[in-house]
């Protein structure tokens, strides 16, 4: 199995355009708005596809506080870029005021909303569609997937057994592993009496991908009969999901590769307005009408992307 997405939670949407397409160079593929609470934006960067495995996605909550991570929460976003490009990527990110440093296989930094990120090597290369144009960044040295996440808990044990029993993902010495060396590093919390609150920069969610929707049930099924915490089931649009807790209390998403970003508009200009499944599109007036009172108007887009010397 492999990455899908994972889901945060930023304060500003501006500011996070800004930085992830900005500085980093993904692709804002889908501007949309939580399904379960339209009042709520929702932002999908990738590649220039949105190819399922490559999307980080925010939800925007303006109010939000300093979060505090106690005994149980997702930790970090591990992206990949290609070999030999982490000297690029320390002089990009220096180029725009962001402290880096160096770490075995890459680089370490934390976004606005004080997430760490981490951007490791491996020897994946976006070609062709996937290539995310005009950004100010070779086509060679962009990055190019989700390669997973820390999960602190009480017990990995028991969050390791989890992951095995049900979707027969293995793990070792603590390490989820999914294909192509993406992974789900699994801690035990150093503070287990304290109670997770989320705030800037918590990641509500990470989700694994299932091919189909066949394998989807499937895993339904299975979650089911080990009685697991089922959250619920879900049609996105543009993929069907599953919401289960882990023994942690962690939210787990299994979520489908298609149909696909490009269901209900045209590649060309994804993420440049209000994208909204079919299901919603009879509220596209009522959630303009909102957003408008609120200054949003889904155009302020993407600003013009700074070259980096080689």
């Amino acid at each position: 199995m492999r990455t899908h997405h994972i889901s945060l939670l930023t304060r500003d949407a501006q500011q996070n355009i800004d930085f992830y397409t900005r500085v980093l160079g993904m692709r804002l593929v889908k501007n949309t708005v939580n399904q379960e609470n339209i009042r709520i934006r929702h932002l999908f960067y990738g590649d220039y596809l949105g190819t399922p495995g490559s999307v980080v996605t925010f939800f925007v909550v303006p109010l939000l506080g300093h979060r505090t991570d106690g005994k149980h929460f997702f930790n970090n976003i591990k992206l990949s870029i290609p070999t030999g490009t982490a000297d690029y990527w320390k002089k990009r990110l220096t180029a725009y005021s962001v402290a880096v440093q160096a770490i075995d296989g890459g680089l370490l930094f934390t976004d606005p909303d004080d997430v760490e990120v981490k951007l490791l090597e491996t020897s994946e290369v976006l070609t062709d569609m996937r290539v995310v144009p005009d950004n100010g960044i070779p086509a060679e040295k962009q990055i190019t997937h989700l390669m997973g996440t820390e999960l602190h808990v009480p017990d990995p044990e028991a969050t390791s057994a989890f992951f095995h029993n049900w979707l027969g993902i293995p793990v070792n010495n603590n390490v989820v592993e999914l294909e192509d060396g993406q992974s789900i590093e699994l801690f035990e919390s150093d503070q287990q009496d304290v109670r997770t609150r989320f705030g800037r920069g918590s990641i509500d969610h990470f989700a694994i991908q299932a091919p189909t929707k066949a394998v989807l049930f499937k895993f339904w099924d299975v979650a089911k009969q080990q009685h697991l915490n089922i959250e619920e089931y879900a049609d996105r649009g543009w993929f069907k999901s599953l919401y289960v807790r882990d023994p942690g209390d962690n939210r787990v998403e299994i979520a489908t590769t298609t149909p696909g970003f490009s269901l209900e508009e045209p590649i060309l200009t994804m993420g440049q307005g209000l994208s909204l499944p079919p299901k919603f599109e009879s509220q596209r007036q009522e959630i303009m009408a909102f957003y408008a009172k609120e200054g949003v108007d889904f155009t302020e887009g993407v600003r013009e992307p700074t070259s980096v010397p080689d």
